[in-house]
């Protein structure tokens, strides 16, 4: 199998694609596959990773134009997978000379500044989580916050989320407007504000009501296909708006 895979030498943009010929085994993962590539063929191929579990989040890149994550993703599944997103610029346009019959194409995850070939600078996600405080206050004293099945149950969806930023490289709104907070984001402040245990559940759909927040989102929903662990933020996005 031949993984065609997006270099860049000094990062900012994608500069050239290299081919490499992997050594295919069944239950393989593109991860493996990375794996395979650097330790055998070119050791100055970059990405991330960490658990090799799908609970990091740390391997989040574009496989054959869908944002995915590489230790979650079968390299036998990668021709019959379609998350049948919207398209946009970074996921639409594709790289001269990529065969799709007979090559995997990786790519950085889009929407996020370039570092080093697969790398991604995650600096302006993890900013809109902490310009957001999407954290719960502590409470003086040592009094337990209980919380019975059916309320943890409002929020188990959103619990899930893994920060990989899958959404918000899926999503068209953040390829187009800087500003905008993202679907993760979004999701993590109706978290909170759904959290029974929260002291102060308004002030989470305050900061997601912004004008860099919920009201930039035109709910096309990819970021619910994209995420890997069923968090649906185009869902809490539109409870958001609903308010």
């Amino acid at each position: 199998m031949m993984f065609r895979i997006a270099r860049s030498r000094d990062g900012g943009s994608i500069t050239h694609y290299d081919l490499y010929k992997v050594d295919i085994k069944k239950g393989m993962t593109v991860l493996d596959a990375l794996f395979q590539i650097q330790d055998r063929m070119d050791p100055s191929l970059s990405f991330r990773y960490s658990c090799r579990g799908a609970v990091c989040g740390s391997c989040s890149m574009l496989i054959n134009k869908e944002p995915r994550l590489a230790c979650r993703t079968q390299i036998a599944d990668v021709k019959n997978n379609d998350m049948k997103l919207k398209p946009f610029s970074t996921i639409s346009n594709t790289p001269a000379g990529w065969n799709s019959d007979v090559e995997i194409l990786i790519e950085p995850l889009p929407n996020m500044p370039i570092l080093k070939d697969l790398v991604v600078d995650m600096a302006k996600f993890y900013d809109s989580l902490e310009s957001m405080k999407l954290w719960s206050e502590t409470e003086d004293g040592d009094t337990p916050r209980p919380q019975s099945p059916d309320e943890r149950k409002k929020i188990e969806r959103y619990v899930n989320c893994i920060l990989c930023a899958l959404c918000y490289g899926s999503c068209p709104v953040n390829a187009e407007k800087e500003e905008y907070v993202g679907p993760a984001a979004l999701a993590k402040a109706w978290r909170f504000h759904e959290d029974s245990r929260s002291p102060d559940p308004e002030r989470y759909v305050k900061s997601a009501t912004t004008p860099q927040g919920a009201v930039l989102c035109d709910l096309i929903m990819n970021c619910v296909k994209a995420c890997p662990k069923g968090v649906a933020p185009g869902g809490a996005i539109r409870k958001i708006k609903d308010l």
